[in-house]
Parts: structure tokens; sequence; C-alpha cells
């Protein structure tokens, strides 16, 4: 099985700017250590050239107005968000994470021979139809997920979001369609951006029961991450038998990230890949788009990417932590986990009537 990781050059230019936590280096930083480690040269991976997105291509997700204001800020170089800053080579960037994304969805559907596809710079989830924020302009993965529905007659997307932040994006364009199954594991959002993602946003009509926030506490780590993913991951899965499964999120829920609580080592990263790579082969043919974008700390940042992506391919090679994991990451990390068990059983009664597994 070939891995394929998809990297257009022009998402260096996504890029808020000196002292902001989002640059564009991040994605240089990756493609330098994946080389150095000779994996490059692997035959088990292969490296394609991404394209851009088109505005038709934007318009699956969003509204032609809010491209339009996108476009006349970034022409003024204002602001979107106070956090997310504008200007024309953003756009660009933005539109190359876009075109790897849906570009990673075709490969996988197209190509027999690639079961996973890695989207390098993917997982902009907090824009919606008519917004963004965050550091999101363009939701890569909803248009990836709606180009999939349109292009192809998916009826059964399941998306797993793995960053430390809510899919609040995300979440909002599919909140009432049932094609497309969202898990968003994500740091309490009474204490982290966006102040979104709590249990009793399950969706309305008929995507009622297909939107599932599971919020952990502060300091949940590696052992949390995998009681979640035990508990309701696998089993709703498993059930809801998607044809694709989307996972999106970087190197964020890591204990040395600068903007966030949790406390991922990099051996819960390859866990998340490895659980996915399994499940992926049992309920959808080991068919797997990733995205990675996210994180804030340098120094960690590709090794998590890294790190996950490994953890999907099944290829073992040893990356060792870059900073010295302090006894609190264990001690904290550890007295959080009855915490999470109460909230996978809120989860369970929430939505037990939805799903059979929880019954």
């Amino acid at each position: 099985m070939t891995i394929a990781i998809i990297f257009n050059e022009k998402i260096i230019k996504y890029d808020f700017g000196e002292g902001h936590p989002f640059r564009g280096d991040r994605f240089i930083n990756f493609m330098n250590l994946f080389k150095n480690l000779g994996l490059h040269k692997d035959p088990r991976f292969t490296i394609i050239k991404g394209i851009d997105a088109s505005d038709e291509d934007i318009l699956l997700v969003h509204d032609q107005e809010y491209i339009n204001e996108v476009y006349t800020l970034a022409k003024y170089r204002s602001f979107l968000t106070p956090d997310t800053p504008l200007n024309m080579e953003i756009i660009e960037g933005a539109k190359a994470i876009v075109g790897s994304s849906m570009l990673a969805g075709k490969i996988v559907m197209e190509n027999s021979k690639i079961k996973i596809a890695e989207g390098i710079g993917g997982g902009l989830h907090h824009a919606a139809i008519d917004r963004g924020g965050g550091f999101c302009i363009f939701n890569d993965v909803a248009i990836c997920a709606k180009m999939l529905i349109k292009k192809y007659g998916l009826k059964k997307i399941l998306i797993i979001d793995t960053d430390a932040h809510a899919a609040d994006g995300t979440m909002d364009i599919f909140y009432d369609d049932p094609k497309v199954l969202l898990i968003s594991i994500h740091q309490d959002p009474r204490t982290l951006y966006p102040g979104r993602g709590f249990i009793y946003e399950f969706g309305i009509g008929e995507g009622e029961g297909y939107k599932i926030n599971i919020p952990i506490p502060p300091y949940a780590g590696d052992e949390c991450y995998k009681i979640v993913l035990e508990e309701i991951f696998k089993p709703i899965a498993e059930e809801y038998r998607p044809e694709i499964i989307i996972r999106n999120g970087g190197s964020d829920p890591h204990w040395a990230d600068q903007l966030t609580n949790l406390c991922l080592t990099l051996k819960g990263f390859r866990m998340i890949g490895e659980t996915i790579k399994e499940v992926s082969e049992k309920v959808c043919n080991g068919k797997v788009v990733d995205l990675c974008g996210s994180g804030y700390n340098p120094k960690v940042l590709p090794y998590a990417w890294l790190s996950i992506i490994l953890g999907l391919s099944g290829i073992e090679i040893p990356i060792e932590e870059p900073l010295e994991i302090p006894n609190w990451v264990h001690e904290k990390s550890i007295l959080k986990i009855e915490e999470t068990k109460n909230v996978i059983k809120e989860v369970k009664n929430t939505f037990k009537k939805y799903w059979k597994c929880f019954k």
C-alpha cells in the first residue's frame, strides 16, 4: 500500500505574520523532517504536488457574499477577525490548502493503490458557511466532504476531528446532514476557543445524532484519548460503517503546545493514527483522508504530525520527543482519567437513542 503526501508549496503563504502563532514555515519544517528521515525515498510513500482550489470549489461550502467579503478584506490588508489578518498572499495559501485536501479525497477514491492520502496544511475547521476566524478562512475539511458527496455520490462520511479546539465550523456546516457523521474530541470548550462543542450540540433535523462532541478536561493525556477512541469512536464507526474517514487535527493536543492545555505525547499521536487505520480497514476498506495543519509549538509540530502519519501507515520508525517530558504531564493526565470516563458516560447516555452500540 502506498500513502500519498499532498504538498503544495503555495501553502507557505498561509502565514499570519511575525508574532502570530500560525506561521507558514510549519509546512517546510514538516517536509524537512520527512525528508531528513529518508521517507521521501521510501516506496511506501509518494509525494504528490497539490493543486489550487477554484472559487467554484469554495462555493461547495461557503456562500458568495462571504467569499466576496474575504477578497475585499484581503485586498485592503484588513482583518477577518482580530486573530485572523488577511492579505492576498494568505488567500493564495488558503486556496492551496483547500486544493490539497480535495486532491487527497480524489486520490483515495480513484487510485486503487492509494488508500490513505495526507493533505499537508489541512484542517481549517473553524470556518463556516458565512464566517471565518480562529486562523481559518475556508473550511477545507467540509469542502473535501462536500466534493466527495457531489462527485462520487458518497452517502456516509465520517469526520473525526482530533484538534484540541472544537470543530465548530464543520459542525455548523453539516448540522442537519446525516451524510456526515462528525466526531470531535477536544478540550472542554469552557476553557478554550471557540467556546463551542458541547455534548448537547448534536445536530438538528435529519442530522440529529450525527454530530458527536466529546469535550475532554484540560490535562487529559494519552490514556484519556485511548479510552475515548475505544469507547466512542470505534463502536460508532463500526455501526455507521462510513464509505471513507476524514481525520483532521495537528499537534495542538501536545503537552507542550503554547495555546492549549492537553497532555498528549508523541506516543498518543501515533496511537490516534493506528486506531484510525485499524477502524478504517474494518469499515471502509482502509480509505482515509488525513489533514494536518494545526499546532502552536514549532519545536513539537513536525514530530506530532509525523507520528500520526506513521501510525496510519503502520511504519515503525522511532520518533523521540523533541522536548523532555516533565513529571507533571503524567501526574496531571492520570488524574483526568476518571473525569474523562464521566464525559464518556454522558456522551453515551445522550446518544443511546441514536446509536444501538450505546444501548
